[in-house]
């Protein structure tokens, strides 16, 4: 007579139900296997600016520090703020076509943002020439009187498309209004003869909006912004003596004393055939300045008191790689400090890309005093607002592994129960 069998195969059968039940239960809580995406990484306040025909910039904040890159063109861009973890989220994407249709999409944190409103629309290819150098610059300024690097400006003018720049470790911010276009993205954005209103709106890190009202006369330079203060600011910011170190953390380009080459940067393209060229050096040096390409263009700048030097060469550069090469005596070392820095020019049927102008510095020295700061008006028009939704429709966080671990050891486990029965 054989014997009773039931015992494993309800025993196993038991089993198989606690860890389904297990499985279904710990896939829908957090764990620990795989990577998660947190909701501190959402990205919120996303903006779409610096449309050109061939170029865009994207940029968001993040209340989390989180890594991120942008996917467009089936390419991927890194964050131009920080290479790691940020709250601040800035990228330019270039060779794009004319007039077309892009559809992006957000990798923050290894999770994937995507939604129907992540799509943008090139400018159409200028039929007039690249206009002349044309900047808005300045320098933002903590509360605290601190230099405010990795913020995100953007600038609202009148007629012209959307415009933005983030600031430098030196809390400088560069707009080239040179390779903007007009609202309708149709041709190149010409500013007013006239002053006209314009809006200023600097977003820090941890969301707060300091919103500025301007007008378009004083854009070179801007009056230095202090975050948190809806005015603008015009020596309030103390500057240490002329040749004096300054202490950790107030760092500035008035106390610069080293030759620095900062517009262009290593690998810029550029979209003007006469680009500005300039850094900072000892106070009141000779800065000897060589461009190499097919021909050599040379001059020579002298440092203002502050240490700024500042050049345009004098004919046009033409289209093609170019190398910089700038060279000052160093009075300390007894030596000539040399910096080169190689880049392109872009032919003017081509269309611009982005130049280094973006996140570079220049003397404000070099250029005729400001007037006295703008206040705001009464009427302080509505802070910048996000112009689409950040809502992502991924999927709700959660992890299989764990149910697919389950399930194969409950299977092991009935099969090892159905081996026994046939034994026994």
């Amino acid at each position: 007579m054989k014997k009773e069998k039931s015992i494993p195969s309800l025993l196993g059968v038991i089993l198989l139900i606690i860890c389904l039940a297990a499985g279904v239960y710990l896939s829908t809580r957090k764990t620990y296997f795989s990577p998660q995406a947190s909701g501190n990484c959402q990205p919120d306040n996303l903006q779409i600016t610096n449309i050109t025909q061939r170029s865009v910039s994207i940029s968001f904040i993040t209340v989390s520090s989180c890594q991120s890159s942008l996917s467009l063109n089936n390419l991927t861009f890194s964050n131009l703020i920080s290479s790691t973890a940020s709250q601040v989220h800035y990228f330019e994407a270039s060779n794009l076509e004319s007039q077309k249709n892009y559809t992006f999409s957000l990798v923050i944190a290894g999770k994937t943002y995507t939604s129907a409103q992540y799509t943008l629309t090139t400018a159409a290819t200028p039929a007039t020439p690249i206009p002349n150098s044309n900047l808005a610059w300045g320098k933002v300024f903590t509360s605290t009187h601190q230099l405010a690097d990795n913020i995100i400006v953007y600038l609202n003018i009148p007629g012209a498309s959307p415009l933005s720049s983030y600031t430098t470790a030196e809390g400088n911010w560069n707009v080239s209004l040179a390779n903007s276009f007009n609202d309708s993205k149709t041709d190149w954005f010409t500013t007013p003869a006239s002053p006209v209103p314009e809006d200023i709106v600097v977003i820090a890190a941890d969301g707060s909006t300091t919103q500025i009202s301007h007008t378009t006369d004083k854009n070179n330079p801007v009056p230095d912004i202090i975050i948190g203060q809806n005015s603008l600011d015009s020596g309030s910011v103390p500057t240490p003596p002329l040749g004096a170190l300054p202490t950790s953390g107030q760092i500035n380009n008035f106390a610069t004393i080293n030759l620095t080459l900062t517009n262009p940067r290593e690998g810029d393209t550029l979209n003007t055939p006469k680009p500005q060229f300039f850094g900072s050096v000892t106070p009141n040096s000779v800065v000897n300045i060589e461009v190499h390409s097919d021909t050599v263009v040379s001059g020579q700048s002298t440092s203002d008191q502050t240490g700024q030097w500042l050049w345009t060469p004098p004919q046009n550069l033409a289209p093609g790689q170019h190398t910089i090469t700038v060279k000052s005596y160093n009075q300390t070392t007894g030596i000539w400090d040399t910096i080169s820095h190689h880049f392109t020019v872009l032919a003017a049927t081509s269309g611009p890309a982005f130049t280094a102008s973006q996140s570079a510095t220049i003397s404000p020295s070099l250029i005729p005093p400001t007037p006295s700061p703008t206040t705001v008006p009464t009427n302080t028009p509505q802070p910048r607002s996000a112009i689409i939704s950040t809502k992502s429709a991924a999927p709700v966080t959660g992890d299989v592994l764990p149910t697919q671990f389950l399930i194969t050891f409950a299977l092991i486990f009935i099969l090892g129960s159905i081996y026994l029965f046939k034994k026994i």
